[in-house]
Parts: structure tokens; C-alpha cells; sequence
């Protein structure tokens, strides 16, 4: 999805007009859980029910030549530095009352075939209303392939990570949650060897890949930050540009003064669809969420109608994500995570 932000940026930027232009900005936004545990603060217990801790069996390495190895590990701790970095990251969310790691026996492991909703509901009667979190599977898969280029070699590193889930809230249907993510590395040498030793130590590329996708875990079972990318339009018009001072010395209300004259009285289109947009990014900044959707909806119908296809992709974005935020804030307005 940055990807995508920073692709219409630079398509808007090289769109518009030298008396046109738009300024990007980055804001912070509070998303919600995507698990209504029905009560709020609950206490949170994360059960280790792995099997095995191993890489996945299409795990390779291609040498220089082509030719393909399977690659192996002798680690033993990947699901438990799961277990302690989603741990750990759920309780820096301040929205439970306690974090819990359970590892059951090892005659009780069940694994990928995940945790009998029997013994749960026996687990929850003896402690009331705690919510589980089963890691039931971590499944690294790991390729390394070294390339000759231009007389040196060039090694690139990937890690898919993917972990099988289920979350058991008390009263309500068991919930499975199927969380991915991948990273790179990538070094170069004058040998296969050199470029090989100026990557990483794999065992702490390893633990990279599982804290990020525990982080990534995270934002699924807790409230979160996320960053979002935000257009401002600005045009040659006295007013646009005023505006944008203002905005830019952090007088966003004075700018919001001038951004809803432009849209109320300009007999441009261009210019009172950017002016509308803008309208929308400072009441989402107000956190007037339905407000914002209002203006944004009407800079989508300008945008539209006057065919500038670029803006109208942004703004389509934005309000998407806005609906989200809608959605997500009545939930965090609750303090029911």
C-alpha cells in the first residue's frame, strides 16, 4: 500500500499544471482491533500450540550456477519468539489487563489442526472471561540465490513468514486468522563467499521476520498507529496559496476559513474540488469523520465530472479509508478493543 500512495503522488505531481500542485504529508491514525472482545481492558492469554520449529520444506539455495540445495535450520525458538513479540507488543497497546504465555504440554500440542474449542471453553470457565490467542503454526519459508552480475555476485535474501491463528473470545464463534509478511536482504561481493558474509547472521534475519510479522499480528488483535499518507492541493489562485501558509505554519483553522470560501463561491471546478479535498483533510485531522467523508464524496464528484483521472484515484483512496475510520472510531470510542 506505500507503494500505491507514492505512485499517485508522483502520476499527480507530473499531471498537474506549474500552477497547480499538491504538497504530501504523512498523519498518524488510531485504528482499532479487528476483534471485538466485548468487554473492555480484557486480560489475554496466548497459547503456544506449535509443533515444530523448523524452516518449510520448499526452503532453498541456488548457487552461481543454478543448481538448487534445500536449505535447513537448527533453530528451536521461532514459535516462542512469536508468542513473546505478539506478547509484547499487545501489552504496549495499554488496551488489556494483562498479557499471558502459555506453552501446554507437549502430549497436548495439537498444531496446525488448531486447539479443541472444548478445552478452551473449560480453560475460560476456570478463569472467567479471558480471551486466547492460539499460535497454532509459524511457517518460514527461506530462499537464497546468488547471481553473477557484471564480474561480482549479487546474494539476495527473502523470508516468508506465515502464521495460522485462532482467536477465542468468551460466548462468541472461534475466529481463524491467517497473518503473512516478507523481507529482503540483499549483498554484494567480488565471490559468492563475500557476498554471502555481508548479509546479515541469518539466525538474526530470522528473528527480524518473526518480530515483524508478530508486529503485524499485533495490529490485527489490538488497537494500533498507522500512518497515512495525505494529499494538500495548492494552486496559483491568491486564496489557494494563502491558504496553504496558513497550513503550513500550522494555522489549519484559519486555512479552513479560506478553503471553504474557495468552495463555496469559486466558479472554477478544479479549484473548488481541491478546496473540498482540503476541507476533508482538516476535518479528519478534527476527527469530524463524517464531515470529512461529506467533503470528500463532493471532491469526487467534481473530480469526476471534470475528468482529472489522477486526483479522482486519490481521492477514491481517501474515501475508502475514511469509511474505514468511521467504522473502526465508533469501536474505539467505546474503549471495547
Amino acid at each position: 500500500m506505500k507503494y500505491s500512495h507514492h505512485i499517485i503522488l508522483i502520476a499527480l505531481l507530473l499531471s498537474l499544471s506549474s500552477c497547480s500542485w499538491v504538497h504530501n504529508m504523512q498523519i498518524n491514525t488510531l485504528r482499532s482491533a479487528q476483534v471485538n472482545y466485548k468487554q473492555p481492558y480484557p486480560t489475554v492469554v496466548i497459547v503456544n500450540n506449535c509443533q515444530a520449529d523448523s524452516l518449510h520444506e520448499s526452503s532453498k539455495y541456488i548457487d552461481e550456477n543454478g543448481r538448487q540445495y534445500r536449505l535447513t535450520s537448527s533453530t528451536d525458538s521461532i514459535s516462542q519468539t512469536m508468542a513473546m513479540s505478539l506478547g509484547t507488543y499487545m501489552y504496549h497497546s495499554q488496551a488489556f489487563e494483562r498479557i499471558e504465555i502459555f506453552t501446554p504440554d507437549s502430549n497436548n500440542i495439537t498444531g496446525i489442526a488448531g486447539l479443541d474449542e472444548q478445552k478452551v471453553k473449560q480453560w475460560q470457565s476456570q478463569t472467567h472471561e479471558d480471551v486466547h490467542i492460539a499460535i497454532n503454526a509459524i511457517i518460514p519459508i527461506v530462499n537464497m540465490q546468488v547471481t553473477p552480475i557484471d564480474g561480482v555476485f549479487c546474494t539476495d535474501l527473502s523470508i516468508i513468514t506465515q502464521a495460522y491463528m485462532q482467536c477465542f473470545v468468551p460466548q462468541e464463534e472461534m475466529v481463524n486468522v491467517a497473518i503473512s509478511d516478507t523481507l529482503y536482504w540483499q549483498a554484494y561481493g567480488d565471490t559468492p563467499d563475500i557476498a554471502n558474509a555481508y548479509l546479515p547472521n541469518f539466525e538474526e534475519c530470522l528473528d527480524e521476520a518473526i518480530n515483524t510479522l508478530a508486529y503485524k499480528a499485533s495490529n490485527y488483535f489490538a488497537p494500533h498507529t498507522r500512518i497515512a499518507n495525505r494529499l494538500i492541493f495548492v494552486t496559483g489562485h491568491p486564496a489557494m496559496k494563502d491558504a496553504f501558509k496558513y497550513w503550513d505554519r500550522e494555522q489549519y483553522t484559519e486555512a479552513s476559513y479560506i478553503w471553504e470560501y474557495v468552495y463555496k463561491n469559486a466558479k472554477d471546478k478544479g479549484r473548488r474540488a481541491k478546496a473540498a479535498a482540503n476541507l476533508a483533510l482538516y476535518n479528519e485531522i478534527e476527527e469530524n469523520y463524517s464531515e470529512a467523508l461529506k467533503y470528500a464524496q463532493e471532491a469526487s464528484s467534481i473530480f469526476i465530472e471534470i475528468k482529472e483521472v489522477e486526483a479522482s484515484q486519490y481521492i477514491v483512496n481517501y474515501i475508502t479509508d475514511l469509511k474505514s475510520r468511521i467504522k473502526e472510531a465508533s469501536i474505539l470510542d467505546s474503549s471495547i478493543y
